[in-house]
């Protein structure tokens, strides 16, 4: 029984799945959330644009979430979880139904299908992050644009802030200074000059 080759017929795709027992459905629903889930992540990641870049900086100098604070990627990341769910949601069904193993068989393969896709996940996400690593920008290409702070911005001299802002053509999220008052998270602000410690150093556009 190829239970595949039904996807597309979905009373005879959900009936299979339902003789099958309960494991099935778990292996279906696995497989296409976490499908959906990784590839709508991936490919935001590496073709959303600006906002990608301020997700990936944003994961990486706040929460630390995606990668170790020496760049490289955590293998527990939700991508590679996604990645390890994808992976064994397939497996187990390809297992079940078009091999026709065992339940604990299925399972075994499921897992190490699974573990193999988190690895190449991990693996991916770290050529990535090297690439945006290798890909210079200059921050005297964001003065004079309007960005949005994304942690308040002590009144000059107070201590410094962040600022989201468009550096060489990519939406980054950088430390700030301001010229007066204290300006609080979301506020617009223009990038009006750089310190040499590549602190930007901004107004609000009401200054």
């Amino acid at each position: 029984m190829n239970l595949l080759k039904n996807i597309f017929d979905w009373s005879a795709f959900w009936g299979e799945l339902n003789e099958a027992g309960i494991d099935a459905v778990f292996y279906f629903f696995f497989a296409a959330i976490a499908s959906l889930l990784f590839f709508i992540r991936l490919g935001w990641a590496l073709f959303g644009g600006g906002d990608a870049d301020v997700d990936m900086d944003v994961d990486f100098d706040a929460v630390d979430a995606d990668f170790d604070a020496d760049g490289s990627f955590n293998v527990l990341s939700i991508q590679s979880l996604l990645a390890f769910f994808m992976g064994a949601g397939w497996m187990g069904l390809i297992a079940r139904f078009d091999w026709g193993l065992s339940r604990i068989a299925t399972g075994f393969a499921a897992v190490i299908f699974g573990a193999i896709l988190m690895s190449f996940s991990v693996w991916l996400m770290m050529m990535v992050r090297r690439l945006e690593k290798t890909n210079p920008y200059d921050l005297k290409t964001a003065v004079g644009h309007t960005g949005r702070v994304y942690m308040t911005i002590p009144e000059k001299g107070q201590g410094a802030g962040q600022v989201e802002v468009s550096v060489s053509g990519r939406r980054k999220v950088m430390p700030a200074v301001s010229t007066g008052q204290t300006i609080a998270s979301y506020t617009n602000v223009k990038v009006i000059d750089v310190r040499d410690d590549e602190t930007l150093i901004v107004q609000t556009l009401e200054d």
